[in-house]
């Protein structure tokens, strides 16, 4: 089985990175972590990339995936800064009302660095904190520097935590189950909140 993987990845190469990128960028950038967290995608990525099956330098690997995360943050931060110029004028948005502004103002006057730095390792904190941070009104600076310590350190973790655990020879010889295994954590979380969202709406008896 493991062949038929390798062969499948393999001619990825270095377009590989920049998928995983995207995913790291969009997660924050787009919102996109409410469907599909890149922890699992990118833990996965360091499996393959230690077993060999795709052909990633690490530390390139790392410096990429640390600065498309630390730019969806950034994005996610200009959003929450639009959104809250809307806000004053009364127009609420599904996304940010004025009591959660309140609450995010809240949060980030009392643990303002810590919640940029942990949320990071969060999946649905890392996908809103950004937002939040934006619609509170904290410093551009200030987020610009512990956003990108926040990307760098979770990069390092997921990426380099896989690549340490792809070494592993129990995992390298079992790298499809352990593959399918990573597929489905990522898929869970789609579709837990997908279920969630359904059983709202349905009708109560």
């Amino acid at each position: 089985m493991n062949g038929l993987l390798f062969t499948a990845v393999a001619p990825l190469g270095p377009f590989a990175l920049l998928l995983l990128m995207g995913v790291a960028f969009a997660e924050t950038g787009f919102l996109a972590g409410f469907l599909l967290p890149a922890d699992t995608v990118v833990v996965g990525a360091g499996v393959l990339v230690a077993a060999g099956a795709l052909q990633l330098p690490m530390w390139l690997s790392l410096i990429g995936l640390a600065c498309a995360a630390a730019a969806g943050g950034q994005l996610g931060y200009l959003v929450g800064r639009r959104l809250s110029r809307r806000l004053p004028q009364g127009r609420e948005s599904r996304l940010v009302s004025p009591q959660r502004l309140a609450a995010a103002q809240s949060l980030f006057d009392r643990y303002g660095v810590r919640a940029i730095l942990l949320s990071r390792f969060v999946p649905l904190a890392r996908t809103l904190t950004p937002v939040l941070a934006g619609v509170a009104g904290m410093d551009r600076r200030r987020f610009l520097l512990h956003n990108v310590i926040g990307a760098g350190a979770w990069a390092a973790a997921m990426f380099g935590g896989g690549y340490w655990f792809g070494a592993m020879p129990a995992v390298s010889g079992h790298l499809d189950v352990i593959l399918l295994c990573i597929a489905a954590a990522s898929i869970l979380p789609g579709l837990a909140m997908l279920l969630r969202t359904r059983v709202a709406r349905a009708p109560s008896a």
